[in-house]
C-alpha cells in the first residue's frame, strides 16, 4: 500500500475522494482497485479516529472477515466492530458520513474500556 501513500488525497473519507484518488494514482501509472481502496480507507480513517480517541497510536485495527478488528497495545483483540450494512464497503459508498459516526462511536467505546 505504500504506492497509495503517493496520492494527493491520502485518506479519502468518501466516494469522491477515492474516485480523485484512483485517478490520481493512474496518472502515476499504479494499479487501481476500488475495493482494495475502499477497505484501506476504511481502515485508514478507524486508525485516525481510534488515535485520536486515545490521544496516540496506541491501538491497531485492521478488517478481518469482514468486521473491524481493534488491537491493544499488547496485540490482543480489544474490540470488533461491525458494518451498519452488510459491509464496510456499501456503507462507505453509501453514506461515508454515516460510517465514520458509526465508526467513532464504537472506537471511543472500545477505546474508553480500556
Amino acid at each position: 500500500m505504500e504506492d497509495i501513500k503517493m496520492a494527493l488525497i491520502q485518506i479519502p473519507h468518501d466516494m469522491t475522494e477515492l474516485r480523485v484518488m484512483m485517478e490520481q494514482l493512474k496518472t502515476m501509472g499504479k494499479e487501481v482497485n476500488e475495493e482494495k481502496l475502499i477497505d484501506q480507507a476504511v481502515v485508514d480513517n478507524a486508525q485516525q479516529l481510534l488515535d485520536e480517541a486515545l490521544e496516540g497510536h496506541y491501538f491497531s485495527c485492521k478488517l478481518v472477515d469482514g468486521d473491524l478488528i481493534v488491537y491493544d497495545v499488547i496485540n490482543l483483540p480489544a474490540g470488533t466492530v461491525k458494518p451498519l450494512g452488510n459491509s464496510f464497503k456499501e456503507d462507505f459508498i453509501t453514506d461515508a458520513e454515516g460510517l465514520w459516526h458509526h465508526l467513532s462511536s464504537e472506537l471511543n467505546r472500545i477505546a474508553g474500556g480500556r
